[in-house]
């Protein structure tokens, strides 16, 4: 552990700041990814009950399919985020493809039965950034593809 330890703080003092800032990024990311499908898996079928936005969710498909696509989305770009080869950027594509996917149907359905519009538009942000992790990951394969061919 040491060890492991002592690479990682090696590594953290070589990286660039805004390096180490697209790791936090993707980590916040992912994790935010993994707890809400957690939370969706856990708490699903009490929080339905009580409110709209989960019962409008649930009638698109059942609340434990929810929290296991969201934590799927996670793994991947926690995945990613340690990776060091090419398919990185697969799992950036699979995983904020997903994330963004869900994401939207979340804050759609926020959106229609929201009194603040503050959590709805918390998710749309997220599927954003989702978004813009899976966009980036088909840009560096595109790249590889062109250097290639």
């Amino acid at each position: 552990m040491k060890l492991l330890l002592g690479k990682l703080s090696k590594q953290l003092r070589e990286l660039h700041y805004k390096e180490i800032l697209a790791i936090l990024f993707l980590l916040y990311t992912s994790l935010f990814n993994i707890i809400t499908g957690f939370f969706l898996i856990i708490s699903g079928d009490a929080i339905t009950e009580k409110s709209r936005t989960y019962q409008l969710m649930e009638e698109i498909m059942g609340i434990n399919a929810w929290g296991l696509l969201f934590i799927v989305s996670g793994v991947l770009l926690f995945i990613a985020n340690i990776q060091e080869t090419g398919t990185k950027f697969i799992n950036f594509i699979v995983g904020g493809t997903v994330g963004a996917a869900i994401l939207f149907l979340y804050a759609s359905a926020s959106f229609e039965v929201s009194h603040s519009m503050m959590l709805p538009a918390r998710y749309a942000i997220s599927g954003c950034f989702n978004l813009f992790i899976a966009l980036l990951g088909g840009l560096e394969v595109w790249k590889q593809k062109q250097k290639k061919g």
